[in-house]
């Protein structure tokens, strides 16, 4: 087991960074997924520590700004320091559309730690590469999921009724959307 995280109250916006997740991190990545309130709103699968550094060990970041590959994982760090993940899955590189999940550590929540990471990430894609919509889905009763999405300027779009299963039983999920800026026509 992972020794208990401490962190900062009140992190600045600059003590927020994103870094390419590495299979090093496939253990943090398990103990993470693992913690009850990062479990609360999502299905995350057990998947086992080696399952995570395999999969990480294939992730090529280059490839997202080539418009190739499906799925990219990032650490989240509060002024170097691990404190969640963000992961995009790649719907369609012709259409420019892609979905993000994300989580923190439960000492990390409820600090603006995860708005200030999803600006960093959406804002790098629609300045570096194909992505013109990003997408993100949230259970009805996670509040602060939906006020992050919000407040980073995801738009709710719909209601995906009985999406996915949580402990037994099905769970109405929010769809949010970003689209890139257009630029002069």
């Amino acid at each position: 087991m992972l020794p208990q995280q401490q962190c900062d109250p009140d992190p600045e916006p600059s003590e927020v960074t994103l870094r390419p997740a590495m299979p090093r991190d496939a253990e943090l990545l398990c103990f993470w997924r693992s913690e009850p309130a990062v479990r609360r709103f999502q299905p995350l699968n057990d998947l086992p520590s080696s399952q995570l550094r395999s999969d990480l060990a294939h992730q090529r970041i280059s490839d997202l700004y080539k418009s190739r590959g499906d799925k990219y994982q990032w650490i989240i760090e509060l002024a170097g320091q691990p404190a969640g993940w963000i992961t995009l899955v790649i719907g369609n590189w012709e259409h420019g559309l892609a979905e993000v999940g994300y989580a923190l550590s439960t000492p990390f929540q409820r600090r603006g730690i995860m708005k200030r990471a999803i600006t960093l990430l959406v804002d790098e894609l629609f300045a570096t590469t194909a992505i013109e919509r990003v997408e993100a889905r949230c259970a009805l009763e996670n509040v602060g999921s939906q006020r992050v999405l919000e407040s980073v300027g995801f738009a709710r779009e719909g209601l995906l009724r009985s999406y996915f299963r949580l402990r037994g039983k099905r769970v109405d999920n929010y769809l949010y959307a970003r689209l890139k800026p257009q630029t002069g026509s």
